[in-house]
């Protein structure tokens, strides 16, 4: 179901592999930063009917970002696609500043090719 090529309208990319409930991957940024020499991030996570779930790497390496979506369809002449929310979370924040850096964010990802393409 979530197996494919997923791009947002910024250019950020998922490359989705689903075996039964498990789902692995890479997450590419849209714009990586200019220290940044690897952009594309091992994913892993669990997808069940049309809700995802998956953690990958930041391109900071202090930060952990998890991901939830649905799957959305609107009809038979769209493009599937991954409505998701991510947050991310600094690693070495302290606990009484963690407030200060999380970052709350939605994106859509479509569906730009199957996986056997």
């Amino acid at each position: 179901m979530f197996d494919g090529v997923w791009r947002s309208q910024a250019g950020a990319e998922l490359r989705l592999l689903q075996m039964g409930e498990a789902v692995s991957g890479t997450y590419t940024a849209a714009d990586p930063g200019y220290a940044q020499t690897h952009r594309s991030r091992i994913l892993v996570g669990t997808a069940e009917g049309d809700i995802i779930g998956f953690v990958t790497s930041t391109s900071s390496p202090q930060e952990i970002t998890a991901w939830t979506g649905r799957l959305v369809r609107t009809d038979e002449k769209t493009a599937e696609a991954i409505h998701a929310v991510f947050h991310a979370v600094e690693r070495s924040a302290q606990p009484k500043a963690v407030a200060d850096h999380v970052a709350l964010e939605t994106t859509i990802f479509s569906k730009v090719e199957n996986a056997c393409s």
